[in-house]
């Protein structure tokens, strides 16, 4: 076969030899100019698919598979890019398009500049709009959040939502109310899935209520409002439960109560030990002192009263942490700085 153009002898496409045929039939018609949409508040780049966090050489690839169309007769093209920013807003970009027929490649150069147009992605108008689908409350089980409770929970859900970023999830605001805290947020699947991992992360119980708020698409649209309830008690707490003074060990995922006098521990659910009642109590090392009558005594460090202390150690330790109630000292298993924040 002859090459129709400049007559070389050996394979040819479309009549022309594998040098002829680029030149006669360029890969793809260069663009003077290209936009590319980021979101001003996040980064996230608009394509084709919609908004999503890539990589800007990413975004760029995709943006000229995109606008930049294949000429025929050649069958498809992959593109390289290299973008230097001329300033925050313009990008120099110089592109390699590879274009392939049947067994034949060509490589085409050519330069474009990529405007970076600033915008407000569709997940950041929402939060900026404060709109929000769903209501997350978070409590105190018979009682207010402790400060320490409020940042915690706060730091939680900031964490969880910020990992789920990208697929139309955010809080649009936080509100601090009396005994609590409320998250207005983006979908009700989010508020529930929220409301499960904080209820399995600090103990307590969930609920959920649907209203009904408007339709869309002829169908009716429900806000759903999920309320955590943490326990009723913290780590530390001395309660009276079932006529026994105990310690509070554990709150998650079940409430563990250390018998004081006995030592035993048992679990409940949250829900069945909301009769107990909190008990004043101090909770520190103590001296202990054995008397000539083998009784152990605790010796309270500031004001040196002393108490006979349950169980009696079975060794013969010098000190020890212990509960001190109004009438009575237990021996703890819990550390002195156990919180009850």
């Amino acid at each position: 076969m002859f090459c129709v153009e400049c007559g070389t002898e050996g394979p040819t496409y479309q009549g022309l030899c594998a040098r002829c045929f680029p030149k006669r039939h360029p890969v793809v018609e260069p663009p003077k100019l290209l936009d590319l949409e980021r979101c001003s508040t996040c980064g996230s780049i608009r394509g084709r698919a919609g908004w999503s966090k890539v990589d800007r050489d990413l975004a760029l690839t995709a943006l000229l598979r995109e606008a930049v169309a294949v000429l025929p007769p050649w069958e498809r093209a992959s593109f390289t890019q290299v973008a230097r920013e001329e300033d925050p807003n313009n990008l120099a970009v110089t592109v390699k398009a590879l274009g392939r027929f049947e067994d034949l490649q060509s490589v085409q150069d050519f330069r474009v500049r990529v405007r970076i147009k600033p915008s407000l992605c569709d997940t950041c108008q929402k939060q900026r709009s404060r709109y929000y689908e769903g209501v997350l409350q978070v409590r105190g089980d018979g009682r207010e959040l402790t400060p320490a409770e409020v940042r915690a929970v706060r730091t939680f859900v900031t964490a969880r939502v910020e990992r789920a970023r990208g697929t139309d999830t955010f809080v649009s605001r936080i509100e601090a109310v009396h005994g609590g805290l409320d998250f207005y947020v983006s979908a009700n699947a989010l508020g529930q899935a929220l409301a499960r991992d904080l209820s399995e992360s600090y103990g307590g119980t969930v609920s959920s209520s649907p209203k009904l708020y408007g339709q869309k698409q002829g169908r009716e649209v429900y806000r759903v409002t999920s309320l955590v309830r943490l326990g009723p008690f913290h780590v530390g707490d001395v309660v009276r439960h079932k006529g026994a003074l105990a310690e509070v060990t554990s709150v998650r995922p079940f409430v563990v109560l250390r018998d004081l006098a006995t030592g035993e521990s048992r679990r409940f659910k949250p829900k069945d030990v909301r009769s107990a009642k909190r008990v004043d109590a101090e909770r520190f090392e103590a001296k202990l002192e054995r008397l000539d009558s083998g009784h152990v005594v605790a010796v309270h460090p500031e004001s040196g009263a002393s108490r006979p202390v349950e169980p009696p150690p079975v060794d013969g330790t010098s000190r020890a942490v212990v509960v001190w109630t109004r009438e009575d000292a237990f021996l703890s298993g819990l550390p002195a700085e156990a919180s009850k924040d």
